[in-house]
């Protein structure tokens, strides 16, 4: 029998970029409602559809998502992370439970759009000073890959999933660069436009989070923004879960970072 995440696995991956409207078969996992009730509720005006064939309907994902929520308030694998009991930890703590993580794979899935005020490198950017964001940027690069060689060594592969607005603000155009040294010190990132993920965001941004293969890190934050530890998730479900989602929306959805940054030069050029 499927764990109690895997309906919330499916429904997350069917909102990400689904298009403007779905099969009946992806209705029915969204609802969990027959067909005949989907007709049904169709012909009351709770959900929208047109026709697909001579006997199919295709479904409207916004009026689904309306719909869903209003039946299910937890809807998706985040709306379970949200709701998760865990135990909070500080950042240092964070750090250190990270770096030591067992062999496997650690995932880090960035969405906010602003950067710690505490990073040197930012506070140069923001200023105007990217030359001197650039080369602090870096100097960073023989510790990422001392690191990144280190994970390797003991069979742990860090992977990142970066979800940045578009088009890139001031944060983002940082991000990018960012994450070219993280790439050529070693690292693997890819890029998940945030368009791609409305859907899921329908009440609230999705967290940053730190997943490795026994628990999932909810990263907080001050209110000025500073990394302030995270919420410890150590659910095995959910930590499966999770890491199988990341993996599924890397491989079908995001686009590697040298090829995000080649399009997007190209795009402005």
């Amino acid at each position: 029998m499927p764990p109690a995440t895997y309906i919330y696995e499916q429904r997350t991956r069917l909102l990400t970029d689904p298009g403007r409207y779905v099969s009946t078969a992806d209705a029915r996992t969204l609802t969990g409602h027959t067909q005949p009730t989907l007709a049904r509720l169709v012909d009351e005006g709770k959900l929208i559809a047109r026709r697909a064939g001579v006997r199919t309907f295709s479904y409207q994902a916004a009026s689904l998502l309306d719909y869903c929520r209003k039946q299910h308030p937890t809807l998706t694998l985040f709306d379970l992370l949200t709701a998760a009991d865990g135990e909070p930890v500080t950042e240092t703590e964070l750090a250190s439970e990270l770096d030591r993580s067992r062999s496997g794979t650690w995932w880090t899935l960035a969405r906010r759009d602003h950067a710690p005020p505490d990073w040197a490198s930012w506070q140069h950017w923001y200023r105007g000073h990217t030359h001197h964001a650039q080369n602090l940027l870096f100097e960073q690069r023989p510790q990422w890959a001392k690191e990144i060689k280190e994970h390797r060594a003991r069979g742990l592969i860090r992977r990142t999933l970066w979800m940045p607005a578009q088009p890139l603000g001031a944060f983002g155009e940082y991000g990018l660069a960012r994450y070219q040294h993280v790439t050529a010190a070693g690292g693997t990132v890819h890029v998940l436009p945030s368009w791609k993920v409305t859907l899921l965001e329908h009440q609230r941004m999705l967290p940053d989070l730190e997943v490795t293969p026994t628990a999932v890190y909810l990263r907080r934050y001050t209110r000025v923004g500073s990394r302030n530890g995270a919420l410890k998730i150590t659910d095995p479900d959910l930590a499966t879960a999770t890491t199988a989602f990341l993996g599924w929306s890397t491989r079908q959805h995001s686009t590697p970072l040298a090829d995000f940054a080649r399009w997007r030069h190209q795009g402005a050029a």
